[in-house]
């Protein structure tokens, strides 16, 4: 079993990282040490998926989790497909003061394509990464595309009402 857990605090209002992490970072750098992100559902509830990335390099490892229970900011999950037998995850959100704090606490077990020690290895040195900047940028450019489809539709509906 490798464990991993890491305590950040982000100067955005909970409402806010609880909305942005719902968008997939638009871009990541890349640096020595691997990275983990995951993307929240659009509704933090019991069923819905979460899904997680490591980044090391030019390896990528990826898996979904399901939420399976949702108490307050805090979430339990587990895994749904990925390549292990089990991962569990809990993640909970605190206000304090101006800051939120995002608390992450991973478990994994048993690894089908890596030993257990070169995961624990890349686990060791890997940081959870919010990119909060970069999924408010691609939050952006979805929020713009929609809006353009918003305004094609009604133009396309216009047109047709006069048309005859």
């Amino acid at each position: 079993m490798v464990q991993m857990s890491q305590t950040s605090w982000q100067d955005f209002s909970l409402a806010d990282v609880k909305e942005i992490l719902t968008f997939a970072p638009l871009n990541l750098a890349i640096g020595a040490n691997p990275v983990l992100h995951y993307t929240l559902p659009k509704e933090l509830v019991a069923g819905e998926k979460i899904k997680y990335t490591i980044v090391a390099g030019f390896k990528i490892i990826s898996w979904t989790g399901i939420i399976g229970a949702v108490t307050g900011n805090k979430l339990m999950v587990r895994l749904e497909k990925g390549p292990f037998r089990g991962f569990t995850a809990t993640h909970w959100f605190e206000a304090e003061g101006g800051f939120t704090a995002c608390c992450d606490e991973f478990t994994f077990q048993g690894f089908t394509d890596i030993s257990e020690s070169e995961f624990k290895d890349l686990i060791d040195k890997t940081h959870v990464i919010y990119a909060l900047r970069s999924r408010k940028a691609a939050q952006e450019i979805e929020l713009a595309v929609e809006a353009k489809k918003q305004t094609q539709s009604f133009e396309s509906l216009d047109s047709s009402a006069t048309a005859g």
